[in-house]
C-alpha cells in the first residue's frame, strides 16, 4: 500500500471523518462561511473563560492575602487587577464583533487571551524569586501555592484543546507558551540554569500541548465535516440553497464595502437525457453538471444548487457582464466546445447593477428573471 494512503486512512479512523474526503491538517479550506462560523465559536468559548478567569481573581487574592507577607501580596494584586483589566477589554471587544467576527479578529484575540496568562507567570515569577532570596524558608502552603503558579503553562497550553484549529494556527502559540516557561526557569537567557527537573517540567508543557493541539485539529476536521454536511448537496457536491443565503447574508453584512459586487447566477437544467431512467443514472448525471459547473467558476465565485431543478452560483468581485460572459461562454448557443450544454436558459443579478437593497431582495430578483426567461422559452 502507498504510505501516503495509508496515512491518510489511519488519520482518517482517528479523527473519524470519511476516507474520501480530504483530512485538513496544515490550513483551513477556503470558505467565507466556516471561516465565520469558526470565528464566531471560538470568539464565544473566549467569552466563557475570561469570565471564569475574572470570578476567579478574587478568591486567588483572598488565597495571597491568607498566604504570601505584604510584599509580596502587593504585587501579585497589582499582576491579578491589571491582567482582570486586560481580559475585560477582551471581552468587551468578543461581544461587540462576534457577529460578524472575520477569522483574523478571532485569532488575533486568542493569541491576545493566551498572552495575559503568560505575561502574568513572567511578572510573578520575579516577584518569588526576589522574595525567596531574603525568606529561604517558606511554610507548606507557600510552597504549594508556588507550585501551583509554576503549573500555570500547562493549564493555558491545555486550553488549546477548546478551539477547533490547524497545526499551522496552534503551533505557534504552543511553542510561545513553552518558551516563556523556559525563561522563566532559566532566569533570563541563562542556559545552564536548567536543571533535570526544570527538563521535566518542560517535556509535560510539551506533551500537554501537543494533546491539546491533537485535540484542536480533531475538532477542527469533525466540525469542517459537520458544515459540509449541512451545507453542501450529497448528489451534486454543490451549497445548499439555505447555505447559500447564509452566505450572501455574510457577504452583504456591513464589513463588505457598499460598492462589493455581489451577483447570483442562474441555469435551469433540461429534463435528464433518456438514457438516465433509473435514480443512479440521474445523479450520475446531475453530479456531470455539478462538475462541468464547477470547473468553470472564476476566482471568488461558489457553485450551488439552488433547487432540483436549477444549479448557478454566488459571485464576490464580478460585475453583471461577467458573470453573464462566463455563463453564456459554457451555456450560451456560441458556447465552445459544442455539446449537451448548450441553450440552456440563465439569469443573472447582480446587487449595483440591479439596485439591490437586501440579499433576499437579490436572490428574488434572479428568480423572477430566470421564470421570465423560461417563461419566453
Amino acid at each position: 500500500m502507498n504510505p501516503a494512503v495509508f496515512v491518510h486512512k489511519q488519520l482518517s479512523y482517528f479523527i473519524g471523518t470519511d476516507e474520501d474526503r480530504p483530512i485538513h491538517l496544515f490550513r483551513a479550506p477556503a470558505s467565507p462561511m466556516f471561516d465565520h462560523e469558526r470565528a464566531r465559536i471560538i470568539l464565544r468559548r473566549m467569552e466563557v473563560l475570561a469570565w471564569v478567569f475574572m470570578l476567579l481573581v478574587p478568591l486567588w487574592i483572598l488565597i495571597d492575602i491568607q498566604i504570601f507577607p505584604a510584599e509580596v501580596i502587593r504585587q501579585l494584586v497589582f499582576g491579578r487587577l491589571l491582567a482582570t483589566l486586560c481580559l475585560g477589554l477582551l471581552l468587551v471587544v468578543s461581544l461587540v464583533l462576534v457577529e460578524r467576527a472575520s477569522w483574523l479578529v478571532s485569532y488575533l484575540s486568542l493569541l491576545f487571551l493566551m498572552a495575559i496568562p503568560a505575561i502574568f507567570e513572567l511578572y510573578a515569577q520575579p516577584v518569588f524569586s526576589a522574595w525567596l532570596l531574603h525568606n529561604p524558608h517558606v511554610s507548606e502552603s507557600q510552597a504549594a501555592a508556588m507550585f501551583l503558579y509554576r503549573q500555570l503553562p500547562i493549564i493555558y497550553i491545555s486550553g488549546l484543546a477548546l478551539f477547533p484549529l490547524t497545526l499551522l494556527e496552534s503551533l505557534p502559540i504552543a511553542i510561545a507558551i513553552t518558551v516563556i516557561d523556559a525563561i522563566v526557569d532559566m532566569k533570563g537567557m541563562n542556559l545552564s540554569a536548567l536543571h533535570a527537573a526544570h527538563w521535566a517540567g518542560l517535556w509535560v508543557v510539551f506533551v500537554t500541548g501537543g494533546t491539546a493541539i491533537l485535540a484542536g485539529v480533531l475538532q477542527f476536521n469533525l466540525f469542517l465535516q459537520n458544515r459540509r454536511l449541512e451545507d453542501f448537496d450529497a448528489d451534486s457536491g454543490l451549497m445548499k440553497r439555505h447555505a447559500a443565503q447564509e452566505l450572501l447574508r455574510l457577504l452583504w453584512s456591513d464589513r463588505t464595502p457598499k460598492g462589493q459586487r455581489i451577483g447570483i447566477g442562474m441555469m435551469a437544467l433540461p429534463t435528464p437525457p433518456v438514457d438516465a431512467t433509473d435514480s443512479q443514472a440521474e445523479a450520475k448525471w446531475l453530479s456531470n453538471e455539478a462538475e462541468f459547473l464547477r470547473l468553470h467558476l472564476l476566482p471568488g465565485m461558489h457553485g450551488i444548487r439552488w433547487s432540483s431543478q436549477c444549479l448557478g452560483l454566488v459571485s464576490l468581485g464580478h460585475t453583471r457582464q461577467e458573470i453573464e460572459g462566463m455563463m453564456n461562454a459554457i451555456y450560451g448557443q456560441t458556447a465552445t466546445p459544442k455539446g449537451s450544454h448548450n441553450n440552456r436558459i440563465i439569469a443573472v443579478a447582480e446587487r449595483t447593477a440591479d439596485s439591490s437593497v437586501g440579499p433576499q431582495n437579490l436572490l428574488s430578483i434572479a428568480e423572477q428573471k430566470l421564470r421570465r426567461a423560461l417563461a419566453k422559452s
